[in-house]
C-alpha cells in the first residue's frame, strides 16, 4: 500500500515540489495541488490529476557507437527518423519503437538535412542529392542530383486532384536553395526517371518550377492548402502558389524590416491559414497566407525569439532569448492570462503623512481561485487594531439564488472553515434575504488569519461551495477598533477611540501567462506543455496557470526533438539510444483538514491514467478512432439472491 494511504500523511500546500529521475519506474512525486487541474468531486473530496512522463518504448538507431554519433532526429504521426553523421538512417514505429528499416544514404560524412515525410514518402537530402523512399518499407524510389545545394530542410506537399471519376494523388518536394531560390520537384516525374532512366514525354526537366528572390532562406518553407509561405534573412515573408497553371508565382511580399530569427509557424484553423514569424529585433508578425499579405496582428517583445514556436489549438507558445516562455492567442495576438483569484482590501489610516501609522486599519480578503478547495482567507494586517465584525454582502455579485430566513426549505449561506478559535469567532448572523453574512469576533488581532469557505446549504442537499468567480463584486465591511491596553480594560474606562467601519469590494485579478527559466519547447499535451529548462531538465508546465507540475533530470538524453505533431516527448543520446516518453496523469484526492493556524490537506493517490495513442496536433483527423475508456473499472452488478427454492 502506498505510504500516503498507510500513514495518512498531511502535506501542506506550500513547499511541495516534484522531482523525478529519468530512470525511475515508480510514479513521480506529485506537483503542488494548487497547480493541478480539478477533475471531479466526491464526498467533499476534490480530485486532481498531475502529469508525469514514462518511457513508452526505447530503441537503438543503427550506427557504430564507437565512431558515429546521432545528428538529426525527426518524427511525424507514424514514424521516428534517426540520422547519423555517417549517413545511416533508421526509421522506427512511433507507437512501439519497432524498426521498419535502415539504410546508408549518400557518401560517408556528407552534409545532410533533416528528413521530410508525408503519409507514404520519406525524403532525405545528402549533399546536393534528394533521396526518396517508401516510408514504411524503405524501398528506394529515386535519387536526384539538384543543380544547387540546399539551404534548409525540404518539405513534401501532396494534393488530391480529380479527373472525371478518378482521383490522383500529386506530390511535390519543395527545397530552399543556397542561391536564394525555392525549387519544386514533381515526385511522380522523378520516380519515373528512377525506374526507367527518362522523364515523361511532357516533362523536359526535373524541376517543376523555380521561384528566385536572391535572399537568404535558412528555415523550411510552410505548405498551406494551396500556397507556400516562408521568411527570409532579409526580413520578408513571401507567398507562392503551389500548383495549377500559376504554380511558382508569387502572391505577396510582406516586409518585416528585420530578418527572421526563428522558424516560422503555420497555424491552420479550418480555412484560416496564418504564418507567424519572429524577427531579430524582437517582434512577431501574424500574416494571412491566403490573402494579399493582410497582417492580423503584430507584437513587440522584450527579447527576440530564437527557437521554434508551437501552435496548439488557439494557443501560440514561444521562448524569448532571455529564457521566458510566453503564451498568446493565435487569433488576436493577446497575451494569455493567469487568474490570480478574487480579493479585496479594506483600509483606513488616521495618522498624518510621514508619521508612524499608530491607528491604521487594513483587512485583506483573498481567494486563490486555482483550486476548488482553496479557502477564503481574511487577514488582519492592521497596526494594533482588532476586528470586531466582518460583513460580506452578496447582493452585488453575479451569484443569484432565492433565499429566505423564514423558510428553511430554501438555500441559506453557511460558513465552513478554520481559524474560529484563534480569531475568536463567536457566530454568524444573516440578513432576511440571506445575502448579507455578518461574522462576529472577540480577539481577531493584527497578524491573524481566518480561513473559511462560503457555501449554500439546503436541508436535502449537500453543501455547495461558492466559487471565487461568483464572489466578484461582493462588498466587504470590517468593524475595527484599536486594541485596548490591559490596564484600561481592568479599570473599566470607556473606549477613547470608538470602532469604525472600513470598506472594500472583491474583484478578480489576472497576470500575463509567462514562465521564466525555459530554454526551448519540446511538446505539448492537452493540459501540459513540456520544455527544456536552462539547467537541462525536462519540465511540464500547466497550460492554464503556468505552474511547473513536473520535473525530470535527463542529462544523458542530450538530443531533444521539437515535436509539433503529437503530444509525445522524444529524446535520444548521442550514441542513438532513443526514448519516447508518454504522458501519464496520476489522480490524487485532496481532503481539507482544519488544524490550528492554517489549512492542511490529506493527499491520497486514486488512479493512474494513460493514453493508448498519441494526440495529433497538426493533423488531428489522422488520429485512429479509439473507444472511450473509463478512468476506473466499472463495478459489476451482482444479481439478487432468490428468496425461494428453485423449481
Amino acid at each position: 500500500m502506498n505510504p500516503v494511504f498507510r500513514k495518512g500523511l498531511l502535506l501542506a500546500l506550500s513547499g511541495w515540489v516534484p522531482t523525478v529521475n529519468a530512470q525511475e519506474e515508480t510514479p513521480p512525486a506529485p506537483a503542488a495541488p494548487a497547480a493541478a487541474q480539478p477533475a471531479e468531486s466526491q464526498d467533499g473530496r476534490a480530485i486532481y490529476s498531475v502529469p508525469s512522463l514514462k518511457p513508452q518504448w526505447q530503441a537503438r538507431a543503427v550506427l557504430n557507437r564507437a565512431t558515429d554519433k546521432l545528428k538529426h532526429l525527426t518524427a511525424d504521426e507514424d514514424v521516428v527518423v534517426a540520422q547519423s553523421m555517417s549517413g545511416v538512417i533508421t526509421v522506427l514505429n512511433s507507437e512501439n519503437g519497432r524498426e521498419y528499416w535502415s539504410s546508408h544514404i549518400g557518401r560517408i560524412n556528407d552534409a545532410t538535412m533533416p528528413a521530410a515525410t508525408d503519409s507514404q514518402l520519406l525524403a532525405v537530402i545528402t549533399g546536393p542529392t534528394i533521396h526518396a523512399f517508401e516510408k514504411f518499407t524503405g524501398r528506394r524510389l529515386f535519387s536526384y542530383r539538384m543543380p544547387q545545394s540546399p539551404s534548409a530542410a525540404p518539405i513534401i506537399f501532396r494534393r488530391e486532384v480529380t479527373y472525371g471519376t478518378s482521383t490522383r494523388m500529386l506530390r511535390w518536394i519543395v527545397v530552399p536553395m543556397i542561391d536564394g531560390s525555392i525549387v519544386s520537384f514533381d515526385v511522380e516525374s522523378l520516380e519515373r526517371m528512377g525506374r526507367l532512366g527518362t522523364l515523361p514525354d511532357d516533362v523536359w526537366r526535373g524541376e517543376q518550377w523555380r521561384f528566385v528572390i536572391s535572399e537568404d532562406v535558412r528555415f523550411s518553407v510552410l505548405a498551406g492548402s494551396s500556397r507556400l509561405g516562408f521568411a527570409t534573412g532579409a526580413g520578408n515573408i513571401y507567398s507562392i502558389m503551389l500548383s495549377g497553371s500559376d504554380a511558382g508565382q508569387g502572391r505577396f511580399q510582406f516586409i518585416m524590416k528585420s530578418g527572421a530569427s526563428a522558424p516560422p509557424v503555420l497555424a491552420v484553423r479550418g480555412t484560416d491559414e496564418r504564418v507567424v514569424s519572429a524577427t531579430k529585433d524582437g517582434r512577431l508578425f501574424c500574416v494571412d497566407l491566403n490573402s494579399a499579405g493582410r497582417m492580423h496582428w503584430g507584437l513587440a517583445l522584450a527579447a527576440p525569439v530564437m527557437k521554434p514556436m508551437l501552435a496548439v489549438q488557439n494557443d501560440l507558445y514561444f521562448v524569448t532569448h532571455d529564457g521566458v516562455l510566453a503564451k498568446h492567442d493565435i487569433l488576436s495576438g493577446d497575451a494569455g492570462q493567469i487568474s490570480s483569484g478574487t480579493g479585496a482590501v479594506a483600509s483606513q489610516s488616521e495618522s498624518s503623512r510621514g508619521e508612524l501609522r499608530a491607528y491604521g486599519a487594513l483587512v485583506e480578503a483573498n481567494i486563490d481561485g486555482l483550486t476548488a478547495f482553496a479557502p477564503f482567507r481574511i487577514a488582519n494586517r492592521s497596526t494594533q487594531q482588532e476586528v470586531r465584525s466582518i460583513s460580506i454582502d452578496l447582493s452585488r455579485t453575479a451569484l443569484t439564488f432565492t433565499a429566505s430566513a423564514a423558510d428553511p426549505a430554501v438555500p441559506a449561506i453557511t460558513v465552513l472553515g478554520d481559524g474560529r478559535e484563534s480569531t475568536g469567532m463567536t457566530g454568524m448572523t444573516l440578513s432576511p434575504d440571506q445575502k448579507l453574512a455578518t461574522l462576529e469576533f472577540t480577539g481577531f488581532d493584527a497578524d491573524e488569519y481566518l480561513y473559511l469557505n462560503l457555501g449554500l446549504q439546503h436541508p436535502e442537499l449537500p453543501v455547495q461551495k461558492i466559487a471565487d468567480s461568483h464572489l466578484a463584486g461582493a462588498d466587504i465591511r470590517a468593524l475595527v477598533a484599536p486594541k485596548r491596553a490591559a490596564s484600561a480594560i481592568a479599570a473599566g474606562a470607556a473606549e477613547a477611540y470608538p470602532p469604525r467601519t472600513i470598506k472594500g469590494r472583491l474583484s478578480t485579478g489576472s497576470r500575463p501567462w509567462k514562465v521564466s527559466g525555459v530554454a526551448s519547447i519540446l511538446a505539448a499535451s492537452e493540459a501540459t506543455i513540456y520544455c527544456e529548462d536552462l539547467s537541462g531538465s525536462i519540465v511540464g508546465i500547466n497550460r492554464s496557470n503556468g505552474s511547473i507540475e513536473f520535473s525530470m533530470n535527463a542529462a544523458d538524453q542530450s538530443i531533444r526533438l521539437f515535436n509539433d505533431r503529437t503530444d509525445r516527448v522524444i529524446t535520444s543520446t548521442l550514441t542513438g539510444q532513443i526514448t519516447l516518453w508518454a504522458e501519464r496523469r496520476i489522480q490524487y484526492g485532496v481532503t481539507p483538514i482544519p488544524i490550528a493556524g492554517a489549512f492542511t490537506w490529506v493527499v491520497t493517490p486514486v488512479a493512474e491514467l494513460q493514453t493508448d495513442f498519441a494526440r495529433y496536433h497538426r493533423n488531428p483527423e489522422q488520429r485512429p478512432l479509439m473507444p472511450d475508456v473509463p478512468a476506473r473499472e466499472p463495478q459489476v452488478a451482482t444479481a439478487p439472491e432468490e428468496s425461494g427454492a428453485g423449481g
